[in-house]
């Protein structure tokens, strides 16, 4: 029994909520709209449909929606009493949604037959309320954002939505939007492709509306179209001025203009900074290499006045008189005994003499030159000493012919062996000279003089000096394990 009155109740309310649900539909169920009735039984019906509309969300009661939008617009064509001839404008609400134009329409004729009124420019701002108050109160669920409604809204809510119908000729009746690009002023040198929109609020000839824009700074020529957009894909760093106006005619009397200024970096090498930075780079530059080249010129006047101490030094040193007077004995001896080697002691002399005054213009020479130097003197050291000296030369022929010294060095120091140290038949001196592909080493075990001559270390830092000017290698020399050492650098 429980069961069955639990039915009951539950159909009786299914039954009331269905009843209650059919009342809230503006025609009824059964309704069928034949045109040949009168108007008059199917006007009371007209005003609760746009009401209806005006209040239900466009995503609910599609199929009821669709039923009551041809009834009104059925009702329409065939009423001979109201007469809406769609104004251009009205175009792009049906381009933004088609149901927004069909609530433009029928605030209209909610408007004409409430009123009575059927002034065009009352019964359009009728219309146009209707649909923007439809659109704001977010019951156009589906249709999304528009900026062309979003603009004329403003315009309403500023009190001026009428003033768009003004037909005098200096009227307000025109707005024009621009559209700029990234919401910003200021870009960077690759942030140079810029595309523009604008279009016209217009609703009195929007047929008739044409666009001129021009971009100060880059062309300075108006350039006219009716489309509403404009693209610059690769504009050069600089200040620009985009401007567009919009007008009803040719002339472009009483336009209406937007602009948008901005700006584009320039690449970083053409910043002023980075090219003042630059200049002092480049003068600081230009300093340090005419400072270095002042500095080489300077190396060189004193390796040339190095070299001319040097030479007077070593010419001084060569015709002095023990050195004439040994080389003499030694000479008239030979002529005695053996007048061969006597001209061979003679033309020795002369060579050695020769090849000073050769090499005097040169900072280096190759290796095997200043060997041949070297034997050439030590041939004449030998005639005096004999047995007495001996010297061993061990270097790979392909250091002697790819490096280079500074010349006489090597005479310059079996000079000084000569010169300090003991030689006799019993205690002979050896000099080693053996090099590899960075330095040379010239090598004697120390029998000292009792008696130490004059000048002693003059040669080595002559040697040293020289190098220093020429090299950061650096000459070594001194005594280990009771022979002295002398490391020349090879260049």
């Amino acid at each position: 029994m429980k069961k069955v009155w639990l039915c009951i109740v539950i159909t009786l309310i299914t039954c009331v909520c269905q009843l209650s649900y059919a009342r809230d539909f503006p025609l009824p169920k059964d309704f069928v709209f034949d045109p040949h009735k009168a108007m008059d039984q199917y006007t009371k019906y007209i005003i609760p449909c746009v009401n209806w509309l005006q209040q239900t969300p466009l995503n609910e009661d599609r199929n009821e929606r669709t039923r009551v939008n041809d009834f009104v617009l059925n009702w329409l064509q065939i009423n001979p009493d109201l007469n809406i001839g769609l104004p251009d404008y009205s175009l792009k609400f049906n381009g933004i949604n088609q149901d927004l134009l069909y609530l433009f329409m029928e605030g209209w004729i909610k408007y004409t037959l409430e009123t009575k009124d059927t002034n065009i420019t009352n019964c359009s701002v009728a219309g146009i309320n209707s649909m923007l108050d439809y659109y704001r109160s977010g019951k156009a669920v589906g249709v999304g954002k528009s900026e062309y409604l979003e603009n004329l809204d403003r315009i309403k809510q500023s009190g001026l939505l009428k003033e768009l119908f003004d037909t005098v000729h200096t009227a307000k009746n025109t707005y024009i939007y621009l559209a700029a690009p990234f919401g910003k002023h200021e870009f960077k040198y690759d942030e140079n492709y810029f595309s523009f929109r604008f279009y016209c609020i217009n609703l009195l000839k929007p047929r008739r509306i044409t666009y001129r824009y021009i971009l100060d700074g880059y062309f300075d020529k108006w350039i006219t179209t009716t489309d509403g957009s404009v693209t610059y894909p690769r504009l050069p760093p600089g200040a620009y001025n985009f401007r567009v106006q919009a007008s009803m005619y040719p002339n472009f009397e009483n336009a209406v203009e937007s602009s948008y200024s901005f700006s584009i970096a320039p690449p970083l090498w053409k910043e002023s900074w980075f090219l003042t930075l630059v200049a002092l780079a480049g003068l600081s530059l230009v300093w340090l290499i005419i400072r270095q080249r002042e500095k080489n010129l300077e190396n060189i006047a004193q390796l040339k006045h190095e070299r001319i101490m040097f030479e007077y030094e070593h010419l001084k040193s060569q015709v002095n008189p023990h050195f004439l007077f040994n080389s003499l004995n030694t000479l008239t001896n030979l002529i005695e005994k053996d007048q061969e080697k006597a001209i061979a002691y003679t033309e020795n002399l002369s060579e050695l003499y020769h090849s000073i005054l050769a090499y005097h213009d040169n900072d280096l020479v190759l290796l095997s030159e200043e060997i041949a130097i070297l034997e050439n003197y030590f041939s004449i050291q030998k005639g005096r000493f004999g047995d007495a000296l001996q010297l061993k030369i061990n270097i790979p022929q392909e250091v002697a012919q790819t490096k280079k010294i500074v010349p006489l060095a090597l005479q310059i120091l079996i000079e000084n062996v000569i010169k300090h140290n003991v030689i006799s038949a019993s205690e002979p001196l050896i000099v080693d000279i053996f090099a590899d592909e960075n330095e040379i080493t010239i090598r004697n075990f120390v029998h000292p003089k009792i008696s130490k001559e004059k000048g002693e270390g003059l040669g080595l830092a002559n040697i040293s000096k020289r190098y220093e000017l020429l090299t950061k290698k650096r000459v070594t020399y001194g005594f280990y394990e009771k022979a002295f050492i002398v490391t020349l650098p090879l260049l």
